[in-house]
């Protein structure tokens, strides 16, 4: 296990997924000594399980959780200035037909309004298209009874690579993050609170002393506030939200789509050259570890998407993967579980604070809120840092970022322009010392797949540089080549050979490692 700089810290924090990353993040930056504990990997929970948005939340104006949507709107601006490579605007559109709840007067109305609220902040102002333009634009779109089509901008968003950037911007500012390494044992006493920790892997055990302590753990805020408390009252509602990966319908725009029977929405996104679909939402107040798609949610899932899309008539053994998150929503009673709000939830008890619900859009904005308490609990008079920058960010813009290195990537290294503008995409200013690799070792340059972008490289640099220890970590949150088709056999095998050399796994600890990688996949990788 690595040695923590110092036994004693101002803040400790419990949860690696976004939440707890970006105030890590904060907190280091404004000088504070920050140690972080994830029990598995970074990201591994609910932050790499979403829609891949990071969105204002249209759906919100309907329940007048207005300062939710403006909040949201303006972080939004916010992320895609800070990580252009990580986060990019997409166009969504919503369709109207004769049979959905909402008409389009009041589709109109929803639209107008989220431009009104976005302000400054806008990407672009919304369209209205005839059933004729709607046809143009999206011709697989289901015509039949279509009233009209509304078009809005929101962003999508790596979410995993997010969290793990905000982790690593947070180790440059001097705090302590370590994952795989759980906390089983939180002591408050007089002024300070004493964490023991254990690392998976060594089952080494460790003890902290921190001046506040933040459950950041998302799903398992219930389980650690128990570990304080024995009595102590539930925080979050857990609910699922599950998608589905299935082949590309359209490209060039996302789609929300609204279900006639529940009233919920659904999106059909474009990712990564597929459609991701989702999400459901449904309590769950099960085991987290074991959260998992139901059949019944895949089909539903399946049967809303075929009714928009009637030409590409899904069916079971199309879905390429699948996959759940636990929304850690504060606690709430009998309301139905696509009513909960999201908005985030800041709870504090003497020096331990807990943050609960929020979007992945707004955790800047929460990190900030929590930081205020922590100030006040640790007695100190520190500023709140604004400039946040990952390291992926970059000077200029996008476009010029691109336009200058592309090329020289390209005639550099001898890579493909596909390989070189998805390292750009995947690291940013950061793509250059993945590439320095290649100039030590050349089979670095070997692709993982025929038929991908990943380089060998990108596997060496995820355990040397970005805390990568399992197979899992790699093809499903450094790469994401896991949710592809080509997740298994050769990728997977080469991938493993390659981490095999850095850690020194043996044959057996490497084929556990494959077999532990195949049991996550979903469905059952084809041999």
């Amino acid at each position: 296990m690595k040695p923590l700089k110092s036994s004693q810290v101002d803040l400790a924090i419990v949860g690696g997924g976004i939440n707890g990353a970006g105030l890590a993040l904060l907190a280091a930056k404004a000088g504070l000594s920050v140690a972080l504990f994830e029990k598995d990997d970074f990201a591994s929970g609910t932050s790499s399980k979403s829609t891949k948005l990071i969105h204002g939340g249209i759906r919100y104006l309907e329940q007048y959780r207005f300062s939710l949507v403006f909040e949201s709107l303006h972080e939004r601006q916010k992320l895609l200035k800070l990580a252009p490579h990580l986060i990019h605007p997409i166009s969504i559109l919503l369709p109207c037909y004769k049979t959905d709840r909402r008409p389009p007067w009041m589709l109109k109305i929803g639209l107008w309004l989220y431009d009104i609220l976005a302000g400054s902040s806008n990407i672009a102002r919304h369209r209205w298209y005839s059933a004729e333009e709607t046809k143009i634009i999206a011709p697989t779109l289901k015509t039949d009874g279509l009233k009209g089509c509304g078009l809005y901008y929101d962003a999508q968003v790596n979410d995993a690579r997010l969290v793990l950037e905000n982790i690593l911007a947070a180790e440059e500012a001097g705090a302590d993050c370590l994952n795989y390494c759980c906390v089983n044992q939180i002591d408050r006493e007089e002024g300070f609170v004493r964490v023991f920790f254990q690392e998976s892997r060594t089952k080494e055990n460790g003890v902290l002393q921190a001046k506040c302590l933040v459950n950041a753990a998302g799903p398992w805020a219930n389980q650690i506030t128990k570990l304080i408390s024995e009595n102590a009252l539930s925080l979050i509602r857990p609910t699922r939200g599950s998608h589905i990966v299935m082949p590309e319908v359209l490209s060039q725009h996302a789609v929300l789509i609204m279900t006639p029977k529940d009233n919920r929405i659904i999106f059909i996104v474009p990712w990564r050259g597929f459609s991701l679909v989702g999400t459901t939402d449904l309590d769950d107040p099960d085991d987290p570890n074991k959260v998992a798609p139901t059949e019944e949610e895949i089909q539903y899932l399946l049967r809303e998407a075929s009714r928009v899309f009637p030409g590409s008539i899904w069916d079971r053994n199309q879905v390429l993967s699948a996959f759940s998150g636990l929304r850690p929503l504060a606690w709430s009673g009998g309301e139905q579980a696509s009513s909960l709000s999201r908005e985030d939830k800041i709870q504090s008890e003497g020096n331990v604070i807990s943050i609960v619900g929020g979007k992945l859009t707004t955790y800047r904005s929460m990190a900030e809120k929590a930081m205020r308490k922590i100030l006040k609990i640790t007695g100190q008079s520190k500023k709140i840092p604004r400039d946040l920058k990952l390291p992926g960010s970059i000077e200029n813009s996008w476009d010029e970022f691109l336009k200058k290195n592309v090329p020289q990537w390209i005639s550099t290294f001898k890579i493909s322009e596909s390989q070189a503008n998805h390292l750009a995409g995947l690291y940013g200013q950061k793509a250059r010392d993945v590439l320095a690799l290649i100039e030590k070792d050349a089979r670095f340059r070997e692709p993982l797949h025929a038929d991908r972008p990943e380089l060998s490289a990108q596997v060496v640099y995820a355990v040397l540089s970005e805390k990568a220890c399992h197979l899992e970590d790699v093809m499903l949150r450094r790469l994401e080549i896991g949710y592809s088709p080509q997740r298994w056999g050769s990728a997977s095998e080469k991938a493993s050979r390659l981490m095999a050399e850095q850690l020194g796994w043996d044959e057996t600890n490497r084929l556990v490692e494959l077999e532990h990688y195949r049991q996550s996949l979903f469905p059952t990788p084809d041999k």
